[in-house]
């Protein structure tokens, strides 16, 4: 079951209401759509070292008369800097020395060959507008540049590399000008600009917000994909269309209705809603919470799900949320977000996934809420889970029995990646390892690692690539049937030695 729809045209919608004290959901970027369909787009790929770029050596009058040597210029010895006067390390531009530097004999002239005519002093100046170093463009910058201009075919959209070294400079002489960039991207940015206190990004632009940390869902690895980081400046010309890109490169996607979802899961989708946003603004799910929902900290929830933790930085926090898809029973239902979030200094998206299940009274509860993932993450969960919110007749719902940890044992110390065994009773057709890493007193938000059941085993062993790095961890063994029923096991805890 496919939970997305297809169109054309980007539509953030609004979430209404004031749901937190500390915050306030709106549609910050509400006619971005308008934007994003007319007007220009200038992008600036921030790369180690910039194009070939002329020196701005003034222009001469070709006519200039001769002078005697004594007269003209200086001293040899007063020209030019030492070494340690000028560039950077390697370190901040991320990449070692060797990546960025070039011999010194590449550099410069024999003092011999500076001589020119006084006649030929115009050209020589022309001439000599020279070089800041090269750089050889990545085939997938092509490929992105042309995507763009597909998607975004009634912009005027330019695309220019920038060397980090010159980019502060060329900010300031753009300022105010018709050239000012709209969005700065690179893979990744300079950490220069990325400091979320101290770096560029506070000054001239909006600090990405809502990156994503991959995470393994499977046994299997997963195909791994790559982004580049954006930001918007602060004085983008075209600010709309700014953030529209920004958007599209998070997800590839444009969407018309986006929040259109099947009349059966309206009632799901506004907790869903209402929950997401509440752990975005760092509150708690409180009265809304399954009794079997994963106890959290809601400030590592918002950290991780926001991937910022500059001063000030979600001051004056809004944020818009859209369901992408949804699909639901009477029983389950699992609903795909996406939300826009954007404060006084900083700018993003997070795509969140959300499960649901009915009580007893047939209010929708939350059960698990994953608040940021990548959009290939997100489709991973789509797959798994989409079809146990199919509506199915009564008597084939499944008939569902908690599984029983086997290994490791509870507190034990594993290296990293260690096997998951545990008993499944058979009655299952999907199981799912939830995991949560301790923060504090506390646990990280959990997430979900996908394992199908093996049909008539009735011992399940999965090799956990979800612990691979070292701490105190807890998982427990979700049992999915037919329907959408449910049947949850108690927690485990693990220590993982490195």
């Amino acid at each position: 079951m496919r939970l997305r729809g297809q169109a054309a045209l980007l539509s953030i919608g609004m979430v209404t209401g004031a749901l937190s004290a500390r915050g306030q959901v709106s549609g910050p970027v509400a006619d971005a759509a308008a934007e994003s369909r007319h007007g220009t787009l200038t992008i600036w790929h921030v790369v180690a070292v910039g194009p070939s770029r002329p020196a701005q050596v003034a222009s001469l009058d070709p006519q200039v008369k001769s002078q005697t040597a004594g007269s003209f210029g200086q001293a040899a010895g007063s020209f030019g800097n030492a070494a340690s006067a000028t560039g950077q390390t390697a370190g901040s531009f991320g990449q070692n020395a060797a990546a960025s530097s070039i011999t010194a004999g590449s550099v410069g002239q024999s003092a011999g060959s500076f001589g020119v005519s006084t006649g030929e002093l115009a050209n020589a100046a022309s001439a000599a507008n020279g070089s800041q170093g090269g750089t050889k463009r990545d085939a997938s910058w092509d490929r992105l540049m042309g995507d763009v201009k597909g998607t975004f075919d009634a912009l005027d959209v330019s695309f220019e590399d920038v060397g980090a070294d010159e980019l502060q400079s060329r900010l300031d002489a753009a300022a105010g000008k018709a050239e000012a960039p709209d969005v700065v991207i690179g893979a990744p940015l300079p950490r220069g600009w990325s400091r979320q206190n101290s770096g560029l990004v506070r000054r001239y632009g909006l600090v990405p917000l809502g990156g994503v940390d991959l995470i393994a869902q499977t046994e299997n690895p997963e195909v791994r994909t790559t982004r580049p980081d954006a930001s918007v400046l602060l004085r983008a010309p075209h600010p709309r269309a700014a953030r529209s890109f920004v958007l599209w490169l998070a997800d590839r996607r444009i969407d018309e209705g986006v929040d259109h979802v099947p009349t059966g899961s309206k009632a799901a989708v506004a907790v869903a809603k209402t929950a997401l946003a509440t752990v975005l603004f760092g509150g708690e799910i409180g009265a809304a919470a399954d009794k079997q929902m994963a106890k959290f900290s809601a400030a590592a929830a918002q950290q991780k799900a926001m991937a910022a933790s500059g001063t000030g930085l979600l001051d004056g926090l809004k944020i818009d949320i859209d369901a992408t898809g949804a699909a639901a029973n009477e029983r389950f239902a699992v609903v795909l977000l996406r939300a826009v979030m954007e404060s006084r200094a900083g700018f993003g998206v997070a795509h969140g996934v959300v499960i649901l299940r009915a009580d007893a009274g047939g209010q929708w509860r939350v059960l698990q809420l994953t608040p940021n993932l990548t959009v290939e993450q997100q489709e991973v969960a789509e797959r798994n889970l989409a079809g146990y919110g199919a509506a199915v007749k009564l008597d084939q719902v499944g008939q569902m029995v908690s599984a029983s940890p086997a290994a490791p044992s509870d507190g034990d110390n594993r290296p990293p990646m260690p096997e998951f065994w545990w008993d499944d009773r058979g009655t299952g057709t999907l199981e799912i390892v939830e995991w949560q890493r301790n923060f504090g007193n506390s646990w990280t938000s959990s997430n979900m690692y996908f394992v199908p059941e093996d049909a008539g085993h009735l011992r399940t062993r999965t090799t956990g690539r979800f612990a691979n790095a070292g701490g105190l961890y807890r998982w427990r063994v979700w049992s999915l049937g037919k329907g959408g029923s449910v049947a949850i096991s108690s927690w485990r805890s693990v220590n993982i030695l490195v």
